[in-house]
């Protein structure tokens, strides 16, 4: 509890300091990231810094309900849906049939067999329930939609524009492995940019399979 504390004390010090310097402008877009290029203009962007959501399972509009309804955001069902609907599919709850974005990968040889891998793992352990029935549906939705992010920014980017993607290992599906990192350089190289570095960021156990689960930052460049 004290260290929390603490941590609340330095940011609201961060704050007050930030206060007092000169302001710097700043825009903040609530939409789609896999929609990029109708939202900000073309080749206008010379740096991206991000942490995209993990294959793994986790509902980030559970983890942030409270903020969510409190800041207005979601009032309604719909309201709710609507903000799945604009989310990259990294978990089950925000699947749809209608999702097509598994489409970008379909060729992706590696994909196409960690999916295989994860469906013949349910069948072998008799899951049967709905969302374990999708795993490996999401774990293509997952990496299309990644795709479908870096080809739209492409457009967006100016030539030289570098690119920062803190992105982790998973085996949240039946403890089959993804290795986040190197999918989505494969990925990246395929849509024209450099691979510049995979930087190890930390290192954690998994609890259930007590495997070593990489963080990276996936680091990248648009040629030109």
């Amino acid at each position: 509890m004290l260290s929390w504390l603490a941590g609340i004390r330095t940011i609201a010090e961060d704050l007050r300091q930030v206060r007092a310097s000169a302001r710097t402008p700043a825009s903040v877009y609530n939409d789609d990231s896999r929609r990029i290029a109708g939202i900000l203009a073309p080749r206008s962007i010379d740096v991206v810094i991000t942490s995209p959501p993990y294959p793994n399972e986790k509902d980030y509009t559970r983890t942030t309900r409270l903020e969510s309804v409190l800041l207005g955001f979601i009032r309604s069902k719909s309201d709710l849906r609507d903000v799945k609907n604009g989310l990259i599919r990294s978990n089950t709850r925000n699947a749809y049939k209608q999702d097509a974005d598994d489409e970008w990968v379909w060729e992706h040889s590696e994909i196409q067999r960690i999916a295989a891998n994860i469906e013949a793992r349910r069948i072998e352990l008799g899951k049967t329930s709905g969302f374990e029935r999708l795993y490996h549906r999401v774990a293509k939705l997952y990496f299309g939609g990644m795709a479908r992010h870096l080809a739209e920014l492409r457009e967006v980017l100016r030539p030289g524009a570098r690119l920062a993607y803190v992105v982790g290992d998973q085996a949240s599906y039946l403890q089959v492995m993804i290795r986040t990192g190197q999918l989505l350089a494969d990925i990246s190289k395929s849509l024209g940019y450099e691979v510049t570095g995979i930087d190890l960021f930390r290192t954690r156990i998994a609890a259930a399979t007590r495997q070593q689960m990489g963080e990276e930052v996936l680091l990248l460049r648009r040629p030109g």
